[in-house]
């Protein structure tokens, strides 16, 4: 009866175990669960040491005896870094510890080597404090427990199990050097294989953040790198190296106190700094910037700076420890007033740290080493200062070029202010010149009507006379035949005077300014008038000279709208010119030679335009020289005898009738000067 008992409580003994046992699964596969929920719950690269922290939490409800789980990566270089969690710690925390020659490391290093997945281990008391001992020496700002101490150094050793998977490894281990059961192991394996999912996540993450904190780098230089290409002067460079600052607060390196810029000139030690620096004071983390000028040798940092500057290294870290800090900061608090009582009395230590850029280097202050990112930016920004010099020495060149310009173009002013006077005395005397050769021809040609109307007044007293003696005879036939007489004296004297007058306007609209003004002209008249005037002044000048003066006016052109004083002096310069080449060939022609000088002066409508052609029979104008004699003052003459203004002023005159002035010029055959205006000038 007892054994049939016995039975029945054997029975209720296997269906307990079996339900404690299914309890126990239950128990894993939920503490599994969080552990995956966790990973999959993961937004950054960091939160996996929640992960572990989770771990942690759950072997404790489970009732696996630790002190620490921790998680390491597989590395080949003399470095050990991993997290961990221990049971008298909240938050994980990481470690990066130098090589040491300890089983701890070193069998989790042979395991990785002979493709071990797993292993479990006990460390003698001796080999636990020796690792822990180089541990906490390395370890900074992490606080470690009296217990966990004690729990260390008055351990029996360390046992430890170890699941290793690709490239990760994660480890349970306990001081009261117990070594794990098989079951206790399996759920660690388990445990492992939940985290390695974790892990890839991880690393997902991981390269996630790297391409987005590599885009937001980018971002950032590229803000500075527009700002730099947006600098009208070279004083913005400050700006620029406060954008810079600004940026890296943004992309979260503040350890990076001060940005600084220097630009070193080449043969001195005087160097050019603007800078920017996070106010220490000021709650809402306020900038401060300057740009100094500064001489590197009167201070220990600055000799550090250009030993720098001339080796071939790219970077340097300078720590500023004591006095050589202080005398560095009053040195700059001397050079820039936002400086001065900055710090107070209380300097802290701080290290230089400086990236090369060309013809100068980019810098950062911190309190101690900074991070391979902060050396990356530094390198990418001095990169990006390389483009903000070089914009800063265009601008700079620009503003000495600009004052340079601006004092050639005072000068260049100047001298056209000058040139221009010159210009209108010259063409002043052009006038006067042209002027002094009329004036014996206007005499000659005004003397002829003069003598006209002598003599005809003359006549008329002697015929007004002669017809008072008839009256008194009272012969009045004889005195209406006197009296015809005298009427067409009268009429005689009137035509010579208003040639006369003609004579004397044409003067004065010679000598007198242009009006500018078109007029309806003769040109036939136009042209007669000056050939005979010109003619007429050479002979009154040299009694020798002698010429044979052809004409052939066209009497259907009528009158052509043009500024009459201008056009006057266009035709008066031809013919003066025609004249002269015709003299200088009779001048040196042989004694033998029948020579003949002959101008001619003809006029002619022709399809759209009418023609003014003034020809000579002169010496020609050689080929050499025929694209110079439009140039102002361009001249054949002797010096003295000619301004080289006429046929330049005659061109301008003829183009701003909208016409052309040709020439057509034979060696010692002669040259023909043609002024061509269109038809619309004709009234």
């Amino acid at each position: 009866r007892f054994t049939k008992e016995f039975e029945q409580a054997y029975t209720r003994f296997l269906d307990l175990q079996k339900a404690e046992a299914q309890s126990r699964k239950a128990q894993i596969e939920a503490a599994l669960e969080r552990v995956r929920s966790r990973s999959m719950a993961m937004h950054k690269s960091e939160d996996l040491l929640e992960v572990i922290n989770v771990i942690s939490e759950q072997l404790q409800q489970l009732g696996i005896r630790f002190h620490n789980v921790s998680f390491g990566i597989k590395n080949d270089e003399n470095q050990y870094k991993f997290w961990m969690s221990s049971i008298d710690r909240k938050m994980p925390f990481r470690l990066d510890i130098p090589y040491l020659d300890n089983p701890m490391p070193n069998r989790v290093k042979d395991a990785f080597k002979n493709n071990i997945d797993f292993f479990a281990d006990t460390l003698t008391k001796k080999e636990s404090q020796l690792w822990h001992n180089h541990t906490y020496k390395h370890i900074n700002n992490i606080y470690i427990s009296d217990e966990t101490k004690s729990f260390v150094f008055n351990s029996k050793g360390y046992a430890r199990s170890t699941a290793l998977m690709k490239n990760i490894f994660l480890t349970v281990g306990n001081y009261a050097a117990v070594p794990y059961l098989e079951d206790e192991n399996d759920i660690f394996k388990r445990f492992a294989k939940v985290f390695e999912q974790s892990y890839t996540r991880f690393l997902d993450l991981r390269t996630a953040e790297k391409n987005a904190y590599k885009s937001k780098v980018e971002a950032a230089l590229e803000r500075v790198r527009a700002r730099a290409l947006a600098m009208q002067e070279p004083d913005e460079l400050r700006e620029v190296a406060s954008v810079l600052r600004t940026e890296m607060g943004l992309l979260g390196i503040e350890e990076l106190e001060t940005c600084s810029i220097y630009i070193l000139d080449d043969d001195v030690s005087n160097a050019e700094c603007w800078y920017e620096l996070k106010d220490a004071k000021s709650k809402k983390k306020k900038l401060i910037s300057d740009h100094i000028t500064m001489d590197f040798n009167k201070t220990w940092v600055g000799k550090q700076m250009l030993k720098f500057h001339d080796s071939k290294s790219e970077t340097s870290s300078i720590a500023m420890k004591g006095n050589q800090r202080i005398e560095w900061i009053e040195y700059c608090a001397e050079q820039s007033k936002a400086l001065k009582g900055y710090y107070g009395d209380d300097i802290p230590n701080r290290t230089y740290h400086l990236h090369k850029f060309s013809h100068g280097a980019i810098g950062a202050a911190s309190a101690g080493e900074i991070s391979e990112e902060s050396w990356t930016l530094l390198k990418r920004s001095a990169s990006v200062f390389s483009l903000a010099y070089s914009r800063f020495k265009d601008l700079t060149q620009a503003k000495i070029d600009l004052k340079r310009l601006k004092t050639e173009k005072k000068r260049a002013e100047e001298a056209l202010s000058e040139l221009q006077t010159t210009q209108k005395q010259l063409i002043q005397s052009e006038k006067m010149a042209s002027l002094g050769e009329l004036t014996a021809g206007i005499a000659h040609e005004i003397q002829n009507p003069l003598n006209f109307v002598n003599n005809f007044s003359e006549v008329s007293k002697e015929l007004l006379e002669e017809m008072q003696e008839e009256i008194e005879n009272g012969d009045f036939e004889e005195v209406k035949a006197i009296m015809d007489d005298v009427i067409q004296n009268l009429d005689k004297i009137n035509h010579h005077g208003k040639r006369a007058d003609g004579i004397v306007k044409g003067m004065l609209q010679h000598s007198r300014s242009s009006s500018g003004t078109k007029e309806p002209t003769d040109i036939n008249a136009l042209a007669d008038e000056y050939l005979r005037l010109a003619y007429h002044g050479l002979r009154a000048k040299d009694k020798s000279f002698n010429a044979e003066l052809v004409t052939d006016f066209d009497e259907t052109i009528g009158k052509v709208n043009v500024i009459p004083q201008d056009m006057g002096r266009v035709i008066l310069n031809l013919i003066t010119n025609a004249f002269y080449a015709c003299t200088e060939r009779s001048r040196s022609a042989p004694k033998d030679e029948r020579f003949k000088p002959t101008v001619a002066v003809t006029t002619k409508k022709e399809n759209n335009s009418v023609q003014i052609s003034v020809k000579d029979n002169g010496k020609g104008i050689p080929k050499e020289i025929v694209d110079k004699i439009f140039q102002p003052f361009f001249t054949t003459k002797p010096t003295g005898e000619g301004t080289g203004l006429g046929l330049s002023m005659s061109y301008d005159i003829v183009r701003a009738h909208a016409g052309e002035l040709e020439m057509i010029s034979e060696i010692n055959k002669g040259t023909s000067f043609k002024i061509i205006l269109p038809l619309n000038q004709l009234i």
